[in-house]
């Protein structure tokens, strides 16, 4: 029957205790409706001292130690394993062939009919010219590094496979392209290692998470000071002033000016729309000049004219003013 033992409770076996466990890791999507349910996505569980990453020495590999999920992806049913390699471990390296190059592979793999039924080890590959990384006949491994050992006195070089997963509902850590999940639940959100960029699912492509707008990009009413009021001719349109900040940090001005004191503030922004330094700007005047506008640390806007700019009380026009807040 499709229903299973739920989790701890007396006579269930281990595939159903695994289950039960599995319950708590990301799900592992592949478009497969009637087992998705049950996949978990296999991986190392991130933390600090980079977790499993593989190090290349002298005839020798070293692993760091880590905590992963191992799942047979074939058969999700029999549900995952949680393994853990508790201190760093050193993997001998075979000497290079004289005349022809090879391929290693480094993976943790689970077998269950062993003691102690977790194994981290070098799968070895042939000896080619054009060399290809060995085949891992048990499905319950993960690969954390692949070693191409040149023929000769050449250097042998390492390339970084490590996938990782994530409690269900967390981020899921990926280091970059190749490690992105290929499908995934809209509710999955990922950090890229190499962009340090959080990222959801659109569609079929990942994308620069951005939060939900509310108070970001909403125009809000500025407060002018010192006689500066917005300009509105008869029969015109032109915008009152006003600010907002963008969802990445950028805060922008806009509005029309006009019959204030051109020696003292326009406005003074609040607290959180304000820049880390000054920042010096530029702006249209009447008369098609050119005039500058400043922006302080403490949120004040003023435009302190140059001597060589006739200043005028007409219009000042604050489009176009631009700062980050960080």
């Amino acid at each position: 029957m499709p229903e299973r033992h739920p989790g701890w409770v007396t006579g269930i076996n281990d595939f159903e205790a695994r289950l039960a466990t599995g319950m708590m890791v990301a799900s592992q999507t592949t478009a497969d409706v009637t087992l998705d349910p049950l996949r978990v996505r296999a991986g190392i569980r991130d933390a600090t001292g980079n977790p499993g990453l593989v190090r290349l020495g002298t005839n020798k590999i070293t692993v760091n130690p880590f905590q992963a999920v191992v799942q047979d992806p074939a058969r999700p049913g029999l549900g995952p394993f949680l393994v853990t390699l508790d201190s760093a471990k050193d993997l001998p390296l075979t000497a290079a062939d004289p005349s022809l190059s090879r391929i290693d592979l480094v993976v943790a793999e689970v077998n269950p009919g062993e003691d102690p039924g977790f194994t981290v080890r070098v799968v070895e590959g042939q000896r080619s010219s054009t060399p290809q990384p060995p085949a891992v006949t048990n499905p319950l491994h993960l690969r954390l590094a692949q070693v191409r050992v040149p023929a000769g006195a050449g250097t042998p070089t390492l390339t970084d496979l490590r996938q990782f997963t994530a409690a269900l509902g967390g981020i899921l850590p990926v280091r970059g392209d190749a490690d992105l999940p290929a499908n995934a639940a809209g509710s999955v959100f990922i950090y890229r290692l190499d962009s340090r960029q959080l990222q959801v699912r659109q569609g079929s492509s990942w994308v620069p998470y951005r939060p939900p707008r509310g108070s970001v990009d909403v125009w809000n009413p500025a407060l002018l000071q010192n006689g500066w009021v917005n300009y509105s001719p008869p029969g015109g349109s032109f915008p009152p002033a006003a600010y907002t900040i963008t969802e990445d940090g950028w805060v922008r001005l806009r509005g029309l000016v006009k019959s204030g004191d051109v020696t003292k503030p326009i406005l003074v922004l609040p607290v959180g729309y304000r820049p880390v330094f000054q920042h010096i700007l530029s702006a249209r005047i009447a008369h098609g000049q050119a005039a500058r506008i400043d922006v302080l640390t403490d949120g004040t806007v003023v435009s302190p004219y140059p001597t060589d700019v006739q200043p005028s009380t007409a219009w000042t026009s604050l489009d176009g003013i631009c700062f980050p807040t960080y």
